[in-house]
């Protein structure tokens, strides 16, 4: 009766469980197009999707381009420029990665830049710019820089004007400074210095950075629950995480179809006929579906850290999530086989489970944090918990972070195994 018969009754029943599975892995093994979607596809999904939203690293955007007419003319009296100082703002080393500068020798010039498609914004200074700053009369005429930008470019057009906006905002306080100034000394009787002080006080502030001199800016990633900070996680990674999690189930499922197969066949329930139990028979097919959707995840991880160069995180919490992982996928591939008849219901079926849980799950985004409403809609479904455990492992984090990320995908796998039991033990009465 072929494989199973000629075991001896009283063998154990791990080596019955393991006879099992070893012939499933040898079957699964010379299966050559599933062998490809198991491995391949996640592969090149990640690396394509990867490689349009920034390679191996973060998320970015290439440097907005900005054409500068820098007409002011300054104000007697005054050593600084207001124009000068909103050029060298936007030419600030520590933006050179946001925007480039461009100088145009006219408002008109800058924007036939935008206008012919070699800069994104334009950024036109008027020639009374320093003088409406340094102005010592509360009803001296306002001084208007012009943003002309490209309307399809909206992420350069905003970066630039918040970048103008900031520098603004300083000569706003330096504006306040001078008529602060110039009050003081005309309530104390000395009208003829009024002016003067008002002067200095504004080119004090602006040149000393103002209220922004007392204050910086210290920048940190978020912290995991146990207070360390968090790594940043590459692109790619991100999406082969994801990926790697839904290419499981379809693995999972595509090993349990030997189940129909053998039911087709007739050899299955023999099988059932013998001394074998059947939990013992159901614990093979679980194993072989167990160890080869295992072995699957431990390539792709290595594959994403040997051609992506993806730090996956801590040894003992990338194993511990693989693990739940495969245990997850091979309990749902044997429920989703215990409940069709036949390899056409099986892929039907099991594609549309799949597909759903991917989408609530947030599969198709990888680790990509998710939150309010969806990130709770995330917690409904076993792949949802694991990819946010990953995420957390790939920012540094350790099992200690991703306890119920670990058990409650646990617990699925659990009921999972035992309603596909039920139903086998039902159909095979």
């Amino acid at each position: 009766m072929g494989w199973a018969e000629g075991a001896p009754h009283n063998d154990p029943a791990v080596s019955r469980i393991l006879a099992i599975a070893w012939k499933d892995l040898r079957s699964t093994m010379r299966n050559v197009p599933a062998l490809a979607m198991m491995l391949v596809a996640p592969l090149a999904l990640a690396a394509l999707l990867g490689f349009a939203f920034g390679g191996g690293q973060s998320f970015s955007i290439s440097a907005t381009k900005v054409a500068v007419a820098n007409a002011d003319t300054g104000t007697a009296g005054v050593a600084e420029n207001a124009g000068n100082v909103v050029v060298g703002v936007m030419k600030s080393p520590d933006l050179r990665d946001i925007i480039t500068v461009g100088d145009k020798p006219s408002a008109a010039a800058a924007r036939t830049s935008v206008d012919d498609g070699k800069s994104t914004t334009a950024v036109i200074i008027p020639a009374d710019l320093s003088a409406a700053i340094f102005a010592t009369s509360p009803t001296a005429p306002m001084a208007v820089v012009e943003l002309y930008e490209n309307p399809t470019q909206e992420i350069g057009g905003a970066i630039t004007e918040s970048i103008v906006g900031q520098a603004l905002l300083g000569f706003n306080g330096a504006r306040a400074a001078a008529l602060a100034a110039s009050g003081l000394a005309t309530a104390n009787g000395d009208g003829e210095r009024a002016g003067k002080l008002a002067q200095q006080a504004a080119e004090t502030y602006m040149r000393d950075g103002g209220a922004a001199a007392a204050v910086s800016v210290a920048q940190r990633a978020p912290r995991l629950p146990g207070g360390e900070s968090t790594k940043d996680v590459g692109v790619t990674g991100t999406i082969l995480a994801g990926m790697m999690i839904f290419f499981m189930f379809f693995g999972a499922n595509n090993v349990a179809r030997t189940i129909i197969d053998e039911d087709r066949a007739g050899t299955l329930p023999r099988l059932f006929t013998t001394p074998t139990s059947r939990h013992t028979i159901l614990g093979g097919k679980y194993s072989s579906v167990f160890v080869t959707v295992t072995v699957q995840a431990v390539i792709l991880l290595v594959a994403g850290r040997l051609i992506f160069s993806i730090d996956w995180g801590r040894l003992d919490a990338v194993a511990a999530l693989t693990l739940v992982a495969a245990a997850v996928a091979s309990g749902l591939a044997l429920l989703v086989i215990s409940l069709v008849r036949t390899p056409a219901q099986a892929g039907a079926i099991g594609a549309g489970v799949y597909l759903v849980l991917a989408l609530v799950g947030g599969n198709f985004t990888g680790t990509a944090a998710a939150g309010g409403t969806y990130a709770q809609i995330q917690k409904l479904t076993p792949n949802g918990w694991l990819l946010q455990g990953w995420d957390a492992v790939m920012r540094g984090g350790g099992l200690a972070d991703i306890g119920l990320n670990l058990l409650v995908p646990l617990l699925f796998a659990v009921a999972f195994f035992a309603v596909a039991a039920l139903r086998f033990r039902k159909r095979y009465a």
